[in-house]
């Protein structure tokens, strides 16, 4: 894991961009290694001061965010290759996730020469699981890389008071 502070800075206008601490995690893109991206949230869950209600709700998300990564790896680079990246980004009053499905190498090198056709959305669990993501967090936006195969998908879960 890697942990940073950015800084205070001004962007160009009057944008001001609010300190956060950026926690990066990578794991084999293994439904059971999931577990160890549930606990990274509820830790900084905490940190942000979520409620246990709260933090059961980011868990539920990761997790569902987690296991379709790992189901698009697999189904892009076979069972048990690629990584899951995930990327937790706490700020005042919110918490940030992206969870990524990245190629292992050797498939990464393959394919900047070779590029697969477009992947049509086929599995219909990939919208149930979107739709329960939807319950859980404040915000969703996911996507699939034409080019490459890999998943990504950004949630923002708000602490309420």
């Amino acid at each position: 894991m890697r942990e940073n502070r950015l800084r205070h800075q001004a962007t160009s206008g009057a944008n001001v961009q609010a300190g956060a601490y950026v926690t990066e995690l990578k794991l084999p893109a293994v439904t059971d290694y999931i577990v160890v991206a549930k606990r990274v949230a509820s830790s900084l869950g905490l940190v942000v001061g979520f409620s246990l209600q709260e933090i059961d709700d980011l868990n539920i998300a990761v997790t569902q965010a987690c296991e379709n990564a790992c189901a698009a790896a697999a189904q892009q680079w076979g069972s048990g290759n690629g990584q899951l990246k995930l990327t937790f980004k706490s700020r005042p009053r919110r918490l940030e996730v992206e969870v990524r499905s990245v190629p292992p190498r050797a498939v990464e090198q393959q394919q900047q020469a070779v590029r697969k056709p477009h992947r049509e959305m086929e599995l219909d669990y990939e919208t149930i699981g979107l739709n329960m993501i939807r319950l859980f967090v404040d915000e969703l936006r996911y996507q699939v890389d034409d080019q490459t195969g890999s998943m990504r998908m950004r949630m923002v879960k708000y602490l309420i008071e």
